[in-house]
C-alpha cells in the first residue's frame, strides 16, 4: 500500500536536526506521524528531519511494535540522498543472568531428589506393616504341615503390644513424611514457578528497521518509514437523528479506535480505511463437483438384526460433515444535545475497492486498547416517514424513515443510537449503506396511531347444482384504522393470504378486488398482501378484507 504524500507543512512536528559524518545515524527524535487503521490493522509512518554529511550511512529505527510486519517495511523521502537497502530485523537480547537460573534448576532438582526419598521411605514402610500382617498370619493359622500356634497367653500379649506399638511408629512415619512432602511440594512450585517466569522473559525480542542510504552532499534529508502492524482496528458508530417536523434524518458517524501495539500515537495525523486486506486480494477458487452411481451396500444381518455396513455408515458420517462444512460456508443511550454544534468534517478519498477517511485534526490514540471515539461527518438528508404494521403480528405500529445517502461517505455496517424528534428511542443496527443508495431507520413504536385487527371467522359455502361442486372457504377480517395525530399520516398494513400448490385450489380476492399492483393494494410473489393509506389528522378508518379458498367438493386440503 502507497505511504501518503505528507504536508511539508507538518514535518516541524518530528523535525530533528543531526550531523554526523559517514556513520550511524540515531533515530530516537522520529515520531508518528500518520497511522493509517484498517479492520484488524494499521500502517504507521514515522517521519524524520536531519541534516547528514556526504557518504554512506545507515539510521537504526528502533522498538518497532512487536506485532509488525518487517516485511512491510517502505520508506520514502527528500532529500540529495539514494536509498541503499531497507533491513527489518528481530533481535533477542538476553534479559537474565544464566547464574540464577542455574541456581534455581539445582533447587528445583534438590526438591525433587528430597521428594523421592520420602517416596521410598513410605513404601519402605508399607512393606515393613505388610511384613508385620504376615507374621500375625502365620502366628494365628493353623495349617495341614505346621503345628499349631503356641497358646501362651503371656508370649501373645507380648507380641499383640509389639504388633500395635510398631504400626503406631510406622503411622507417625507417614503421617511426619505427609507434612515434609507438603513444605517440599510447596517449594518445588515456588521455584518452578520463578523458574517459568525467568525462563520467559529471559530472552525478549525487539524490532529494529536500518535504513542505508548515501548521500550525495551533506544537507537536510526527510524521510518517512511506514510498516504495517496487526492488531489495531476501527469500528463505526451512529447517532441517527429524525425530525418529523423537518421531515429530516441527520446522521452523525463516528468510529471507535483502538490500539494495543505498545507504541502510543501521540498527536498522528489519522486516516480510517475500509479496505479489507485480510481477506485477500484474489476471488477464491472452487474445485470440482463430481457425481457418482450410488451402490447399494451389502446387508450384515447379526443376530436377527439388520445392520447398515461400515462403508455406509461411514459415508453417513461423511455425509453429515460435509453438510455440516456447507451450512458453516453458508452460514443505553447517550442523552441528547441540548444545542446544536460544530462538526468537523473528515475528508474522504474514494478508491477502486475502498475509501479511505482523513480525520482533519491530529488525534491521540494510547495504546491501551480503550477505544478512542474519533468524529468522521455528519449529513442530513431530506426524508420520508411511514408508518407501518403487520396486525397478525403484532398489536403495535411502527414508525420509519426513507432517505438517501447524498454524501461521498459510504456508511459502513454498525450500531445505531436512534432518536426521534430529540427524544432517545432505540438501539440499532444500520447496514452497509453506499453513496447515492436509498436506507431506512427504524425509529419504534408509535402509540399514537392504531391498528385493530378484528377477525370475522370463516364461512363455509358449496356452489354448482349439477354436476361438479366447489367447495370455498371465505375469511373475513377487518382493520380498524385510528390516527391520533394532527397530521397526516402515510400507513402500509401487511397481511397474507395461503400460496397454493396445486392447480385446483385457488385464492379469490373479494375485498378489495384484485388485478394488478395498484399504489394503494400490492401483492408480491411471496402473497404478502399491503395497503398504503394517507390518513387525516385525528380520522378513524376501516379497512375490510375477505377473501375465498375454492377446490373440488370433497378435495383434502391442509393448511387453512
Amino acid at each position: 500500500m502507497p505511504i501518503p504524500m505528507l504536508n511539508p507543512s507538518c514535518f516541524l512536528l518530528a523535525a530533528l536536526t543531526l550531523s554526523v559524518a559517514a556513520a550511524d545515524i540515531p533515530t530516537t527524535a522520529a515520531k508518528v506521524h500518520t497511522v493509517t487503521v484498517y479492520g484488524d490493522r494499521a500502517e504507521v509512518v514515522r517521519h524524520l528531519t536531519a541534516t547528514i554529511e556526504a557518504g554512506d550511512h545507515t539510521l537504526t529505527f528502533e522498538n518497532l511494535p512487536g506485532a509488525t510486519d518487517l516485511s512491510s517495511v517502505r520508506v520514502d523521502g527528500k532529500g540529495a540522498f539514494t536509498l541503499i537497502d531497507i533491513r527489518g530485523e528481530r533481535i533477542q537480547t538476553k534479559e537474565v543472568a544464566d547464574e540464577r537460573v542455574l541456581k534455581l534448576t539445582k533447587e528445583l532438582e534438590t526438591l525433587r531428589a528430597q521428594l523421592n526419598d520420602l517416596t521410598l521411605a513410605d513404601n519402605r514402610i508399607t512393606q515393613r506393616k505388610a511384613a508385620l500382617e504376615k507374621v500375625l498370619g502365620r502366628l494365628t493359622s493353623v495349617g495341614k504341615e505346621s503345628a499349631n500356634a503356641e497358646m501362651d497367653p503371656s508370649k501373645w500379649a507380648a507380641y499383640l503390644q509389639y504388633h500395635v506399638d510398631t504400626l503406631a511408629k510406622l503411622d507417625q512415619e507417614i503421617l511426619a513424611n505427609g507434612v515434609s512432602r507438603n513444605s517440599l511440594t510447596l517449594d518445588l512450585d515456588r521455584v518452578q514457578r520463578e523458574l517459568n517466569e525467568l525462563n520467559a522473559q529471559r530472552f525478549k525480542f525487539r524490532n529494529v528497521a536500518r535504513v542505508r542510504i548515501e548521500a550525495k552532499q551533506a544537507g537536510p534529508i526527510e524521510l518517512d518509514l511506514a510498516y504495517v502492524v496487526r492488531g489495531p482496528s476501527w469500528n463505526p458508530l451512529y447517532d441517527i437523528r429524525a425530525d418529523t417536523k423537518a421531515k429530516t434524518v441527520q446522521v452523525n458517524y463516528h468510529a471507535e479506535v483502538r490500539q494495543s501495539t505498545g507504541e502510543d500515537w501521540k498527536g498522528v495525523a489519522l486516516k480510517l480505511s475500509t479496505a479489507q486486506p485480510n481477506l485477500g486480494g484474489r476471488e477464491p477458487q472452487m474445485s470440482p463437483w463430481f457425481i457418482h452411481r450410488f451402490v447399494p451396500p451389502p446387508v450384515v444381518v447379526t443376530g436377527g438384526v439388520v445392520l447398515e455396513s461400515a462403508s455406509k455408515l461411514d459415508r453417513a458420517d461423511r455425509g453429515s460433515s460435509e453438510r455440516n462444512r456447507f451450512s458453516a460456508l453458508s452460514a443505553s443511550a447517550p442523552a441528547p444535545a441540548s444545542a446544536a454544534m460544530d462538526f468537523s468534517y473528515a475528508r474522504v478519498n474514494t478508491g477502486g475497492t475502498a475509501a479511505t477517511f482523513s480525520i482533519p485534526r491530529a488525534y491521540d490514540v494510547p495504546s491501551d486498547n480503550k477505544p478512542a471515539k474519533v468524529a468522521i461527518a455528519s449529513e442530513s438528508f431530506p426524508s420520508e416517514f411511514r408508518h407501518t404494521c403487520v396486525p397478525k403480528l403484532s398489536p403495535h405500529v411502527y414508525l420509519k424513515a426513507k432517505a438517501i445517502n447524498k454524501s461521498d461517505f459510504p456508511f459502513i455496517a454498525g450500531p445505531t443510537a436512534v432518536f426521534l424528534d430529540g427524544a432517545f428511542v432505540a438501539n440499532a443496527n444500520l447496514d452497509l449503506v453506499a453513496p447515492g443508495q436509498e436506507f431506512w431507520t427504524y425509529l419504534g413504536a408509535d402509540q399514537s396511531v392504531k391498528v385493530d385487527l378484528k377477525d370475522l371467522g370463516k364461512v363455509e359455502e358449496l356452489s354448482g347444482i349439477f354436476g361438479k361442486k366447489t367447495a370455498r372457504t371465505v375469511v373475513s377480517k377487518v382493520f380498524k384504522v385510528t390516527n391520533g395525530k394532527a397530521t397526516d399520516v402515510q400507513l402500509s398494513i401487511r397481511d397474507q393470504v395461503p400460496s397454493s400448490n396445486h392447480e385446483e385450489i385457488k385464492v379469490v380476492y373479494e375485498e378489495p378486488k384484485y388485478e394488478k399492483d395498484t399504489d394503494g393494494f400490492k401483492v408480491d410473489q411471496s402473497k404478502f398482501v399491503e395497503w398504503n393509506l394517507t390518513l387525516k389528522p385525528s380520522t378513524k378508518q376501516d379497512v375490510p378484507f375477505r377473501f375465498a379458498i375454492e377446490r373440488p367438493d370433497g378435495f383434502p386440503m391442509v393448511g387453512q
